[in-house]
């Protein structure tokens, strides 16, 4: 009988091995610089736009207006890294 953490996912490497956590860790890193990066750049640009975001949700009302698109940009990057790292080397 096999075990099921014995499963092969990829090549020689396991789902549950350090591996895929190590792959996925310097992806996400990746990702994370890139849009760090841009948002750099487009701040380093003097890049502005004029909008404005409304959105509601349970009570609560939350407003965006003019804010820079390259700041934007930079906090997509913090999230990756903060929030959907953490959760998805969890969830592996």
């Amino acid at each position: 009988m096999e075990n099921g953490n014995n499963k092969k996912f990829w090549i020689n490497m396991r789902r549950d091995s350090g591996e895929l956590r190590l792959i996925i860790a310097i992806l996400f890193c990746i990702v994370a610089v890139f849009f760090g990066f841009l948002g750099f750049l487009l701040i380093k640009q003097g890049v502005m736009g004029e909008w404005s975001i409304v959105s509601s949700f349970r009570g609560w009302t939350l407003y965006f207006t003019s804010i820079s698109p390259g700041l934007v940009v930079f906090i997509f990057a913090v999230i990756i890294l903060v929030y959907g790292l953490p959760k998805t080397l969890k969830n592996l």
